[in-house]
């Protein structure tokens, strides 16, 4: 039988952990690393396991008897600082079976650092320089330990000033968790050492230990004889012979009080620890001077105990459990403080070529790691994890604000978004007014040809009558009387939005447009035929006479408004109207006029319109292409912006009562880049954004700097708005945000990356506030198939 078939040896396997600092960093509380690390340790019988048994008889009782073991080799933990003339890497190794409890360890001391698996580590040749770093004293006498500062770890890289491109150093720190049990007595015998004045060297072999030894037992015997001969009434002269003896042995020991850092010793988490020092060079003087040099930085944490070089010969690897050749430091927690350090703020500011986190990193809320809409990727201490909006019932319509520069990556942002939306089954509706149209042209390539309806606003053969042809025809009254209500609501709004020499709609202008609006829609009429009434007697009277009986009484009133326009001669004729009353619509309607467009489209019947009830509620994205060719005047492409979006809503409210439950409802994304643009469009998007959601639309919007959207900026707020501050853009879009976006700080925002945001999403428990990388651009050969 082979001896494995009693007997297993297990041997642990052990990986590479790459840690990235920030500028976060703080190296205060790394004892907690070493404490982890000695919790490792087991005895020889806690590593064996028994593996397999069998049950054996005797004397009337059943006992299990093991048939195979198996013994657990003890591990070890290690910490690798490699530096290059342009380079400087932190490692662990680590062994695997106690991976996510060590990592855990690091991230709780390091909140906000990058821990990532490697393969492979820097490595060094075997005509490397090294030396091992020991104790000059016992290990019961402890290095300087200061938690405030990371004096050993700006001394060692101060050494990339001296070093050449193909220099490369490391510095190897072994830890082996070791038992605790005899340490408080080794302690305690090196204590009454140095009480006696005894040498507490930690070669003993050596001329100067025996000399300080001599010297300690002269000075005690010199001292028991004075006191046995001179008791208290010694002469003076005695009490000065001792007294330079002994002054004489502490300079040799080191003095007889010991350090703040020595007296923690004695209940500290021991380590049994190697540290190894390397280097390598084409040149071998700079190769032999680096090395020294790097030895040198220990001098910075010498205290009651110091660690100095000595030659190691012997080569080994990373996941060796003990370096051959090198000796054993029994190291407090306190004292690994100091080479268990990262760089922090002063550091990478100082060598800036060190690999860093640039910006804060947080963890995306667990709701929104799953969804539909992507927006990007986000990095936790490692750990990549797609994040995305939020699909709650509640959420999922609320607005979206992309704030970001000129070519900053949100039209490859919308791009996505719109993606997403089209393969969930949703529909985007587009407004498209700047320049050509071109983030109409780039988004709709994503899409077969019957996912596109393009609305060519610029084009005289399909341009679209002006009008609401959305509000079905019915015949009962009050529907009738309601619709005629709705339509009225949205042209006012639209007449309203027209800048006529900075006057005002007074409420008078209002009545008399509302009197003629409800008068024309209640019999049919269209939007040419209201400014008709206004200005025309005849008209007037026509449409009057067309009201039907069923809503005399409803129209009583207006009609009453529009009997006032009349201007009658001395014998009551009416002769015409008049138009002062109605000059501040009429001055509106002649700005409506001085777009070309606009004018056709008054012109024009509606009866060949889109139905937008019927094309928000299909699978697909609606372009409404109006490119800047079209207008005059920003006022122009205002106005006619803010038509569109009197239609949308007021088809969105049509489909509404046509189909009342809200899930058989298709979710509509409102798409409107550079809002800013169109004031009188965003004044609207303002009074009714708190509404939208209830109607199935998601308002999507972007601009440069909040402070841009001056009007709908507070009213984001206080409807639960989620923002992306995407890399590039202003620093006060931070100080707006501030209180919610902590804990980022302004500098995280103007050290993200290109193509990056900073992230504030609406989420179940609040706001999640996380930094992507923003999604990559749609590939042609993704895009999303008909019919799918």
């Amino acid at each position: 039988m082979k001896f494995s078939t009693y007997f297993n040896l297990i041997k642990p396997e052990y990986i590479y952990l790459k840690l990235t600092p920030n500028n976060s960093i703080r190296n205060q509380s790394t004892n907690k690393i070493a404490k982890a690390i000695s919790s490792l340790y087991k005895n020889l019988l806690q590593n064996i396991k028994k593996e397999e048994a069998k049950a054996i008889k005797l004397l009337g009782k059943e006992f299990l008897f093991g048939t195979k073991y198996s013994y657990e080799v003890s591990p070890k933990v290690s910490y690798y600082v490699y530096i290059e003339k342009k380079k400087v890497e932190f490692y662990f190794i680590i062994p695997k079976q106690h991976h996510s409890f060590l990592k855990e360890k690091i991230s709780d001391v390091w909140s906000n650092i990058t821990i990532k698996e490697v393969e492979l580590l820097p490595a060094f040749s075997e005509t490397a320089t090294k030396y091992q770093m020991v104790y000059t004293k016992e290990d019961g006498l402890s290095l300087a330990v200061d938690r405030r500062n990371s004096d050993l770890l700006q001394s060692k890289l101060n050494i990339v000033d001296v070093m050449e491109e193909g220099d490369k150093v490391g510095v190897f720190y072994n830890f082996i968790p070791a038992t605790q049990f005899t340490w408080r007595s080794s302690y305690e015998a090196t204590i009454r050492k140095v009480k006696k004045n005894l040498p507490t060297d930690r070669n003993k072999m050596g001329i100067a230990y025996a000399l300080k030894f001599v010297f300690g037992i002269l000075a005690s015997v010199v001292d028991d004889i004075g006191e046995a001969i001179g008791g208290e009434n010694k002469s003076k002269k005695g009490e000065n012979s001792i007294d330079l003896l002994e002054k004489t042995l502490e300079r040799l020991n080191g003095g007889k009080q010991i350090n703040d850092s020595t007296r923690k010793k004695a209940n500290a988490t021991i380590l049994n620890t190697q540290i190894v020092v390397m280097s390598e060079s084409q040149d071998k003087l700079r190769q032999h001077n680096n090395a020294k040099s790097l030895t040198q930085a220990f001098e910075t944490i010498t205290e009651d105990n110091r660690l100095v070089p000595k030659k190691l010969k012997s080569d080994f690897k990373f996941t060796d459990y003990l370096i051959k050749g090198a000796e054993t430091n029994k190291v407090g927690d306190e004292e690994v403080q100091n080479f268990v350090s990262m760089a922090g703020r002063d550091i990478l500011e100082k060598h800036n070529f060190i690999e860093k986190v640039d910006t804060q990193e947080t963890q995306v809320p667990e709701d929104l790691q799953k969804g539909v809409f992507r927006i990007g990727e986000s990095t936790f201490r490692g750990n990549k994890k797609e994040a995305y909006l939020s699909t709650d019932k509640e959420y999922k319509q609320l607005t979206l604000v992309l704030i970001g520069p000129t070519r900053a990556g949100k039209s490859t942002l919308i791009g996505n978004l719109s993606y997403d939306a089209i393969r969930n089954d949703e529909c985007v509706v587009l407004f498209d007014y700047i320049k050509n149209c071109e983030l109409s042209d780039e988004v709709s390539a994503l899409f077969p040809e019957d996912k596109v309806l393009n609305i060519e606003c610029h084009d005289f053969k399909t341009l679209q009558g002006m009008g609401y042809n959305e509000i079905p025809t019915s015949a009962d009254p009050f529907i009738r009387y309601a619709n005629a209500k709705k339509m009225t609501t949205q042209l006012t709004t639209l007449v309203n939005s027209i800048n006529a020499d900075d006057t005002t709609f007074s409420a008078r202008m209002n009545r008399f447009m509302t009197s003629a609006a409800l008068t024309v829609f209640l019999s049919a009429g269209n939007v040419k035929d209201v400014f008709s009434v206004l200005q025309n007697h005849v008209k007037r009277a026509e449409y009057i006479e067309k009201v039907p009986s069923s809503q005399f009484e409803n129209m009583e009133e207006y009609i009453g408004y529009l009997r006032e326009l009349d201007d009658r001669d001395k014998e009551g004729a009416v002769k015409g109207t008049k138009l002062h009353l109605v000059e501040g619509i009429i001055s509106r309607l002649n700005k409506l006029k001085d777009n070309p467009y606009m004018e056709l489209m008054l012109k024009k019947g509606t009866e060949n319109n889109i139905n937008l009830v019927e094309e928000v509620q299909k699978n697909q994205i609606i372009c409404i292409k109006m490119p800047e060719t079209m207008f005059s005047t920003d006022n122009e492409r205002d106005v006619y912006t803010t038509y569109w979006m009197t239609k949308i809503y007021l088809a969105l409210q049509v489909r509404s009562e046509n189909i009342p439950e809200r899930d058989k409802q298709r979710k509509v994304n409102l798409i409107i880049d550079e809002l800013y643009q169109v004031q009188n469009t965003e004044q609207l998007l303002k009074q009714r954004l708190s509404r939208m959601a209830k109607f199935g639309m998601k308002p999507i919007i972007s601009c440069h700097y909040l402070n841009q959207i001056k009007h709908i900026r507070d009213e984001l707020r206080s409807a639960n708005a989620s923002y992306m501050l995407i890399s590039g853009c202003d620093k006060e879009n931070f100080k707006e945000l501030k209180s919610e976006l902590y804990p980022f700080v302004e500098e995280d925002l103007l050290k993200l990356p290109r193509y990056h945001s900073m992230n504030l999403i609406k989420s179940k428990d609040g706001y999640g506030r996380f930094i992507t990388k923003l999604p990559a651009p749609i590939e042609e050969m993704n895009k999303v198939v008909s019919g799918s």
